[in-house]
């Protein structure tokens, strides 16, 4: 019969803490819990006996005494796309300094049987990375009325009450890579977009027409991708191809992402031509290749980590303090060297044709 090792050693517990520190239990709860102020003196005795015994919290135990489980849950459809990998390790990151642990899961699964375990596991939180589609408001409802705080895209088009919202400005972020462009002479601009007009939730494929719209008269050039969506590299170099055959005049394109714009740069090194010389390309995500791609990439920047990090902190502030909200994060256009002056226009030439395309947006714009 198995014995039981003798040096096996004792788990701490938050007893044997109180005793080091000479307090009471109760103490040592409200210190590591931070449910209590007390006096500097005693919180200082109770963390320093807490390290002296490298004692770790039963968050188990925890969790059935506040009836929180410690779990976050983030729901996507795009798993394997670079960005979203950067958002879950951010929300990852974030998580754990606060001691949640967070579950990824692939939204093209049973939805309907994803809500049901969720709900029997007790998950604190959920972010929801998808469209009706794929997970019907009736679910989202029935997550929210289990008592599980709900953070969603703002590109699912419906808002229910008591659930928050998040966005990246895409439009402000798309009227910044337009801006740039024209500031260099471009007035041949097209967009890849990954996905087709029936896809209403993906906002850039709005924005960018919008942002065109403030500065020309003409009709946006857009080629598009089909269902199943992706948005790869190689997609990028598949569509740009179909934009050089269908708008030979555009001299500037912005895609869905940075991997579709790296693509897209490929494709025109195959036709003999070069970037930014004869083309400008810009992405959006600013993921890390960007920055060491040949050339670097121009890119409307939504910071992954930091995104996935706001993340975390809504919902936390939905769970401890019953909030929700709407949020609309901010993007930047990061200039690198994949966008450069228009081919054939005098530099001298560009402050004025700059000026007057500012002039025509100062008038669309009241």
């Amino acid at each position: 019969m198995p014995t039981r090792p003798e040096n096996r050693k004792k788990r701490i517990r938050r007893e044997d803490v109180a005793r080091v520190a000479g307090v009471s239990s109760a103490t040592v709860s409200y210190v590591l819990n931070g449910t209590k102020r007390l006096s500097s003196e005693v919180e200082q005795r109770v963390l320093a006996a807490a390290r002296e015994l490298n004692y770790m919290p039963d968050l188990v135990a925890r969790s059935l005494a506040g009836s929180r489980s410690g779990t976050i849950a983030l729901l996507t459809t795009d798993i394997a796309n670079v960005y979203q990998l950067e958002v879950i390790r951010g929300l990852q990151s974030e998580a754990l300094k606060h001691d949640y642990v967070v579950i990824v899961l692939d939204a093209f699964g049973n939805a309907e049987r994803y809500v049901e375990q969720l709900i029997a596991r007790r998950v604190d939180g959920l972010f929801i990375s998808t469209g009706p589609d794929f997970l019907s408001d009736d679910l989202l409802g029935k997550l929210r009325d289990a008592d599980i705080k709900v953070l969603a895209d703002f590109s699912r088009m419906t808002f229910l009450p008591e659930i928050s919202y998040i966005m990246s400005d895409h439009y402000d972020g798309m009227l910044q890579a337009v801006r740039h462009l024209t500031g260099l002479g471009h007035t041949k601009i097209g967009y890849l977009s990954a996905f087709d007009e029936s896809c209403i939730y993906d906002v850039r494929l709005e924005a960018f027409r919008e942002a065109v719209g403030k500065f020309f008269d003409e009709p946006p050039r857009v080629v598009l991708g089909e269902w199943p969506y992706s948005s790869t590299e190689e997609l990028g170099e598949g569509l740009m191809m179909q934009m050089l055959e269908r708008y030979p005049e555009v001299t500037a394109v912005i895609a869905t992402n940075d991997l579709m714009a790296i693509g897209a740069i490929k494709a025109i090194r195959s036709t003999g031509k070069s970037v930014p010389e004869d083309y400008s390309v810009i992405g959006i995500d600013n993921i890390a290749r960007s920055a060491t791609n040949r050339p670097p990439l121009t890119t409307i920047d939504q910071d992954g980590r930091a995104f996935g990090a706001k993340i975390f902190h809504i919902l936390k502030d939905s769970i401890t303090n019953n909030i929700t909200s709407r949020n609309i994060v901010p993007m930047r256009l990061i200039v690198r060297g994949s966008t450069g002056i228009c081919a054939g226009k005098d530099p001298k030439d560009l402050p004025a044709a700059e000026e007057r395309f500012e002039e025509r947006f100062e008038e669309r714009a009241e």
